[in-house]
């Protein structure tokens, strides 16, 4: 996951990061590892585990500016 690249599949502004202070904690699971995700162009964001990052934006019916990213 890479914060500033698009994911291939998802909306060309979608953006995933991983919590670095989770990466680097032992304590904390990796499939309880905090992502967030944000639309690069309207700001929006939403924080989920590695587990439960959706298949694309949430967001993805209704914006206009939504372009899949393949």
């Amino acid at each position: 996951m890479d914060g500033f690249a698009p994911v291939k599949g998802k909306c060309y502004y979608w953006r995933e990061t991983v919590d670095d202070d989770d990466r680097f904690n032992t304590r904390v699971k990796k499939t309880d590892w905090r992502v967030r995700c944000t639309c690069f162009v309207l700001g929006d964001a939403w924080l989920y585990t590695v587990d439960t990052v959706p298949d694309d934006c949430p967001e993805k019916r209704s914006c206009r500016y939504y372009i899949f990213n393949s």
